[in-house]
């Protein structure tokens, strides 16, 4: 049985996957700053250097999904966003590099790194960061980098688009869906920043943990950096999917000037290098969402 150290366990992703892998048969030990009792859980704040020592690095692979998301906030809370997301990854890293041990390092980065293109981006594309939080995840994309440079700490970074859905709970208020679905719900209109003609790359959360866990037993992942594959949509498309569900309508609105400096345009994915490990191309539809209800 192969030991995992998932950290940021109580966020949206990292509590999906505590559940798929656990159903999957990992010893899961689960970290996050939450206070809460649990059965192979800890409390720990990733940002104070001093409380690392909770983390057991003797484990398979380090799942480090803590950190803070967000668009405009990160220019006004910068000090938290460098110390959740760059902060608790370097003392992660030195913890690892003092000890005997080098489990690999599974890491979430985003859309976010990506200038926008017309078409499908692939990992060597060119990047352009307009937020806090982009500049934090190519930060830690080249911490990774330069720590298995340095002292053989191996990684395997995985970039996520858009992932929609819950496993754990009939809740889908995280991101964009989120969002959507909130607003056909409780106003019966969805707004859209312009004619929302931009493309994102769509994951099902269960499809996302199974291609990080599917890919990064592999030894082919190593050290390497992938798009997660999913379904492209516009975001009018997206939209419609919704509203037609609950009866709502969609509305084009200005983009405020603030959301449109960081607008990147169309980001969605080329996941062929991914695809090529783990085998299958099938993603579930933004229908699962309603079809699980």
């Amino acid at each position: 049985m192969k030991k995992i150290a998932l950290i940021g366990s109580k966020g949206y992703i990292g509590k999906n996957l505590q559940w798929y892998l656990r159903k999957m048969g990992y010893h899961v030990e689960s970290y996050d700053i939450v206070e809460i009792k649990e059965d192979d859980y800890c409390q720990c704040n990733m940002s104070d250097q001093e409380q690392i020592n909770k983390i057991n690095l003797d484990v398979d692979f380090i799942y480090m999904f803590a950190g803070k998301t967000g668009t405009t906030n990160g220019f006004d809370n910068y000090m938290d966003y460098i110390n959740s997301n760059e902060i608790s990854l370097l003392n992660l890293l030195d913890a690892i590099r003092k000890s005997p041990y080098r489990p690999r390092v599974i890491f979430p980065s985003s859309r976010l790194v990506y200038k926008g293109k017309e078409r499908p981006l692939i990992e060597e594309d060119e990047k352009e960061t307009k937020t806090i939080y982009a500049v934090n995840k190519l930060a830690c994309e080249n911490i990774l980098y330069a720590y298995n440079n340095m002292y053989n700490i191996p990684y395997t970074i995985y970039r996520i688009c858009v992932p929609f859905g819950n496993m754990t709970a009939n809740n889908y208020s995280f991101g964009t869906i989120g969002f959507f679905i909130r607003q056909a719900k409780e106003n019966r209109k969805i707004t859209l920043y312009g004619d929302g003609s931009n493309k994102r790359t769509f994951t099902s959360i269960e499809d996302i943990c199974r291609q990080i866990e599917c890919s990064s037993s592999t030894e082919e992942s190593i050290n390497q950096i992938y798009n997660i594959g999913g379904t492209t949509y516009s975001l009018v498309d997206a939209a419609r999917k919704i509203a037609n569900h609950f009866g709502a309508s969609i509305e084009s609105i200005p983009y405020p000037e603030k959301d449109l400096k960081i607008e990147s345009g169309s980001t969605f994915f080329n996941s062929t290098k991914l695809e090529g490990l783990t085998k299958n191309t099938y993603y579930q539809d933004l229908e699962t969402i309603f079809n699980n209800k």
